[in-house]
């Protein structure tokens, strides 16, 4: 058996919460989960490739002609459903010139619309529902034995003119087991997110799930599950010896849920010495840390904690399900930055709840919080999501994402936030101020500067801010007209 998997790269749509600035001078990270796909295929014995368009600089051209000189039976691509139309033309592209070639999909969108995903993309024969360590191994006995898929939980495919769907499958318990992600396929040292400050840089995942229930999130309320202390630095050594990474960025929802497991991985990282040799960063609650895990995390290594702040407005908070005091930020963001561990904020702009008044609230409490980085975004609802299922459907005139995936290009319309009086213009006007009042100030240029430890990323910030100051100059000269 022979797979092929493309990580390919996506246009902005209409929808999207995030800045342009931001956006545009991101950077490129590792698709961790096509790796992981990648790394439970090889150890099922299936031949690999892997294209990573931007990371390794393939045009589609590029990648059609590896990809008929690789001839797989199968092609993999990861999808979002805001991206769902990148997903579909791919697929698209590749049956077209590979006819005989079977193409399946995964990712976020196949978890939310598994029958969808196949009905309205003729060009797509399979989704795989879940954890690829859950489905995959029987996909492939099944599939070279000849056998068929009933009953394959986790697996959607075609039969004949009907579309089959057993069911998802189970979460998987035993994380420890789950292979590494394959990053010997691709080129570690092309990675990078704006901030960054060493080359070779990864992503890692140290757990799943999320126990915590903010409105925003798809992820909310789901199981958290956690792999051990021990199997998380043998990843770390791997990266280390095996692939020259010297910066790690851990993305679990929140790395800080067990005190004793961060305390375990801190005190392995230096005992194991690869404190001194790697930098690494976290995403944290700001109630789920205390100074002891931070003095810990900051011996280890880790050189910058990402915290979901969101608002300023005690009120907002509540009505994200953020249940955080302005106190407990204040406090837990003064102590990270005590330490010497760099503090990045991330705030939302058009919460349930939010007023001109309770916004302008939030830019203020940003700017009195001593972090390095913020990040202001709209707030937009996604599928599966308790702000869609709760604040959006009950009063929109019809299922904006349902209806999403059915169209042939993505819809160009804003979909609207009706728990808020405030219109997307002026809300993305706010946002946009807010970012540029944040940064353009002398303390937090310094702020930002003194964090510079390369060319390359002194290149990215002058980008960035090059981009940003011509955005400013150009809101300044400009008189926002209200909405609502």
């Amino acid at each position: 058996m022979r797979f092929a998997l493309v990580h390919y790269d996506v246009s902005r749509i209409a929808n999207e919460p995030g800045n342009k600035t931001v956006m545009k001078h991101f950077g490129h990270m590792p698709n961790i989960q096509l790796l992981y796909v990648a790394s439970v295929l090889e150890s099922l014995g299936v031949e690999i490739a892997y294209y990573d368009m931007v990371g390794m600089e393939l045009s589609e051209a590029d990648v059609l002609r590896g990809l008929k000189k690789f001839d797989p039976d199968f092609i993999g691509l990861s999808v979002y459903t805001s991206h769902f139309h990148n997903a579909k033309s791919y697929a698209a592209y590749f049956k077209s010139h590979l006819p005989r070639t079977a193409v399946m999909l995964g990712g976020v969108h196949a978890q939310i619309f598994p029958v969808e995903t196949l009905l309205h993309n003729p060009d797509v024969d399979y989704a795989c529902i879940g954890e690829a360590e859950m489905v995959l191994p029987e996909f492939v006995r099944r599939w070279r034995s000849g056998e068929g898929f009933d009953d394959l939980p986790g697996l959607v495919w075609r039969d004949g003119e009907d579309i089959r769907f057993a069911g998802p499958a189970e979460p998987c318990q035993g994380l420890d087991a789950v292979p590494f992600p394959a990053r010997h396929l691709v080129p570690n040292h092309k990675y990078f997110n704006f901030i960054s400050t060493r080359r070779n840089y990864t992503v890692f995942n140290t757990s799943r799930g999320c126990p915590f229930r903010c409105i925003f999130c798809e992820a909310a309320g789901s199981k958290w599950r956690a792999r051990s202390a021990q199997s998380v630095v043998a990843e770390f050594e791997e990266c280390y010896e095996d692939h020259g990474v010297r910066e790690v960025d851990i993305f679990d929802s929140s790395f800080t849920v067990s005190k004793r497991r961060v305390l375990e991985i801190c005190r392995r990282l230096v005992s194991s010495g690869l404190n001194r040799k790697m930098i690494w960063d976290v995403r944290s609650r700001v109630d789920t840390i205390d100074e002891e895990m931070l003095e810990a995390l900051k011996e280890a290594g880790c050189y910058r904690i990402f915290y979901g702040i969101e608002s300023g407005s005690p009120q907002v908070l509540k009505k994200l399900r953020k249940e955080i005091s302005i106190d407990r930020i204040r406090k837990i963001i003064r102590k990270t930055d005590r330490l010497g561990i760099s503090p990045f904020g991330y705030f939302l702009v058009g919460s349930p709840g939010d007023t001109r008044e309770t916004i302008q609230e939030t830019i203020d409490f940003a700017k009195e919080l001593p972090l390095d980085f913020a990040i202001f975004n709209c707030l937009t609802a996604f599928p599966q999501t308790e702000l869609y299922e709760r604040y959006y459907l009950p009063v929109a005139a019809s299922d904006f994402w349902a209806e999403y995936i059915t169209r042939s290009l993505p819809d160009a319309r804003f979909m609207g936030r009706p728990w808020v009086s405030i219109g997307d213009a002026e809300l993305r006007r706010m946002a946009h101020r807010a970012m540029n009042q944040y940064y353009f100030r002398p303390r937090q240029l310094w702020r930002a500067m003194r964090s510079v430890k390369s060319l390359d990323q002194l290149r990215r910030y002058c980008a960035a801010g090059r981009d940003m100051l011509w955005s400013y100059v150009r809101s300044r000269n400009s008189v926002p007209k209200r909405e609502g």
